[in-house]
Formats: C-alpha cells, sequence, structure tokens
C-alpha cells in the first residue's frame, strides 16, 4: 500500500481530498509538526522538507498535483480530463492556477507574516510586501469570478482535480482577512466545494 506523509495544514489536504473523492485509501503518516525543522527522517525522504510524500513502491512523489493526479490515473477516476476530451487544455490551465495562481501570493503572504523581531523599518517593508500580495490576489481572482459565470465546475461539466487544486487555496481565503476578496459566484463555489462530505472527512484527518 502506498504512504502519504500529511501535515493538517500543508497540501496534502488535497491528496486526502482526492482519495475520499475517488474512494481509495492509502497508508497516512500525520507528522505534528512542520518536517524541514523537526523531522530528521522525512528529511532523508524528502531534503526539501515540503508535504506532501507520497511512497509507492520505489517510486516517491512530492508535489501535491502530481500525487492526485498519480493516484486518479491509478483508479481510472473521471476527475481527470482525459487528453481526447474537448476540455482537456482547460483543464490542464486550471489545475496550474490553483497553485501556480491563486497559491502563490497566499504563500508569499504567509511567509513575511511569520517573520519576527521587526524593527520599524522592516515592518514597514513587511506591510509594503504585504499590500502588493494582496494586490497581486485580488486581480488573480477575477479570473476564477468570471470563469464560474455559469458553470457548477471550471471544467467537463463536473468535479475535477481543477476543482481540487483550486479548492485548497479558497479554504485559506474564506478566512476574514481574505473573504471580501472573493466575488459572489467564487464564494458560492468555495462554499459548494467546502460542503462536500469528501472534503469534509479529508478536513478532519489529523
Amino acid at each position: 500500500m502506498a504512504t502519504l506523509f500529511h501535515v493538517p495544514t500543508s497540501r496534502s489536504l488535497r491528496v486526502l481530498w482526492t482519495l475520499e473523492e475517488i474512494g481509495a485509501t492509502v497508508e497516512v503518516k500525520s507528522l505534528g509538526v512542520r518536517p524541514r525543522l523537526h523531522e530528521p527522517e522525512y528529511l532523508a525522504i524528502n531534503p526539501a522538507g515540503t508535504l506532501p510524500a507520497l511512497i509507492d513502491g520505489d517510486r516517491t512523489i512530492y508535489e501535491s498535483l502530481a500525487i492526485c493526479e498519480y493516484l486518479a490515473a491509478r483508479h481510472g477516476s473521471d476527475l481527470i480530463v482525459a487528453p481526447d476530451e474537448p476540455e482537456r487544455p482547460e483543464f490542464v490551465q486550471w489545475l496550474l492556477y490553483g497553485e501556480a495562481t491563486l497559491q502563490t501570493p497566499l504563500s508569499a503572504m504567509a511567509r513575511v507574516g511569520r517573520i519576527r523581531n521587526k524593527t520599524p523599518e522592516m515592518q514597514a517593508g513587511i506591510d509594503a510586501v504585504l499590500a502588493d500580495a494582496r494586490h497581486s490576489l485580488s486581480m488573480r481572482i477575477k479570473l476564477l469570478e468570471q470563469r464560474l459565470d455559469g458553470r457548477d465546475f471550471l471544467v467537463a461539466g463536473r468535479m475535477t482535480l481543477a476543482d481540487i487544486s483550486v479548492g485548497y487555496p479558497l479554504n485559506t481565503l474564506g478566512k476574514p482577512d481574505f473573504a471580501s476578496l472573493l466575488g459572489p459566484r467564487a464564494t458560492a463555489y468555495r462554499e459548494r466545494l467546502l460542503a462536500r462530505p469528501a472534503f469534509q472527512r479529508a478536513a478532519a484527518m489529523p
């Protein structure tokens, strides 16, 4: 059986969500802390210290979306839009949008926000970086709001990995600091995704 290394606040949530949607299981090893600093054994598996990681036989995969696609393909799930389907290019675009476009400014804000022992001058610089990242995020969300006009899901008229990809940063964007950035369609879409039983089960994993 494949093994997934997991931390609840990490992108491993995408993988657990995918597993719940397709009705598949793996062995889940929950790490209680961020492993790059505290888990030498995990660093031997993934020197970057990032989560998640999937080990399946002699294969190790580190990128959350690559893991999701690997598992969905292995189980023949229609979460993947096949190469011969008309909306395959859109599927690939929105699959990448969730991480490369939406998650990037969120990650930058989280990383900068963790800086401690700031001088007033440093704080002014941090505030400028945070403001710029927030503005970037607000612009990027407009693409999603436009795409959701007349659609319940992003592509192919069904739930796909593209929705799981985008749903991960949308989970964060529901927090009070960010909720005002979402338009009405994106807000409703977020609520639909996070109400799915598969997401609820994945999010409850310790």
